[in-house]
């Protein structure tokens, strides 16, 4: 019942939305993050349609996974970089005090811009709930045409996310990604970066796909950025990935984020932080993301454009 919603869910939904003036804030839990421990989930789809072609999310998100939902795929031309997959499990980090997450939100209080979760928070038509566990979510993202998805971080919150502008992927190019993180210590810090991107619409992270020669034959992975060593300053900074070939197809897709203090396993792309417990400090983010053979998003794309806060 949770994970299949009606069309009255959806309409609710658009009332809250409308009844609910948009918040300013970018923390739903208070002030100076610097000062309180959290744990911090993902969120995009499990168990949930991830797609307009209605697949369901085989993304590692929620804490629980019914039996009855399916299990990722591995596809691969080239040798994979990850197990082969069992069933989905979730990331969660935890943190203490002075950690560090993905976005920049400074105020007179202290930073702001991650929030304490007990599980992954995502749903689709979005009502304010996640259909891991019933518990409020934060905001709604439109993606792929008019889906509306229930998360923790969307592009529009503007300096509380880690990524503030909807991505779009050229087809086997060369690609990077920018983000904003906040290090609350006085020091610089290491920490380890992670990004997994579907290259096919199969709601899955597990996949890798040889270009043409005309892009050079190379293999383009699903986890496209393994435990990447990054450097953090005190305070705000603006870091870009490291260069990675994007797939060689015009799909839709979810990208996925993570900064910690520990490397990832080889089964992340498919069960996150499970087999070697939780991430220490650090942040998951979830987002939407078009692959393309256009440059940028047509104008006027509505994707990625709505934002509504519910608390």
């Amino acid at each position: 019942m949770k994970r299949l919603l009606s069309i009255a869910g959806l309409v609710a939904a658009a009332c809250m939305a409308f009844a609910v003036l948009p918040a300013l804030a970018h923390d739903v839990d208070g002030p100076n993050d610097c000062q309180k421990p959290y744990r911090d989930f993902g969120d995009a789809p499990e168990c949930i349609p991830a797609y307009p072609s209605g697949v369901l999310g085989k993304f590692p998100t929620c804490i629980l996974t019914p039996a009855t939902c399916p299990i990722g795929t591995q596809e691969f031309a080239c040798p994979p970089i990850s197990t082969a997959p069992g069933a989905t499990g979730y990331v969660v980090h935890t943190a203490d005090f002075n950690s560090y997450w993905l976005g920049c939100y400074i105020t007179p209080l202290g930073p702001e811009g991650v929030d304490g979760e007990t599980d992954g928070k995502t749903n689709t038509p979005a009502i304010g709930l996640s259909a891991c566990s019933d518990i409020a979510t934060d905001c709604v993202e439109v993606a792929f045409g008019g889906m509306t998805f229930d998360q923790d971080e969307c592009y529009a919150d503007g300096s509380d996310a880690g990524i503030t502008a909807p991505i779009v992927f050229g087809l086997c190019s060369v690609s990077s990604v920018s983000y904003s993180v906040t290090n609350c210590a006085p020091v610089q810090r290491y920490a380890y970066l992670n990004i997994c991107v579907d290259w096919n619409e199969d709601a899955d992270w597990n996949d890798n796909f040889q270009c043409n020669a005309a892009s050079g034959g190379a293999c383009a992975y699903e986890w496209a950025v393994k435990n990447a060593p990054i450097f953090m300053p005190p305070g705000c900074a603006l870091l870009t990935s490291p260069a990675f070939l994007s797939g060689p197809f015009k799909v839709h897709s979810w990208l996925r984020i993570t900064i910690s203090d520990n490397p990832a396993a080889d089964d992340y792309p498919w069960n996150g932080s499970v087999s070697i417990g939780p991430f220490q400090n650090g942040e998951t983010e979830d987002y939407p993301v078009e692959v393309t053979d256009r440059p940028t998003p047509a104008h006027g794309s509505t994707w990625g454009q709505l934002k509504v806060r519910y608390r």
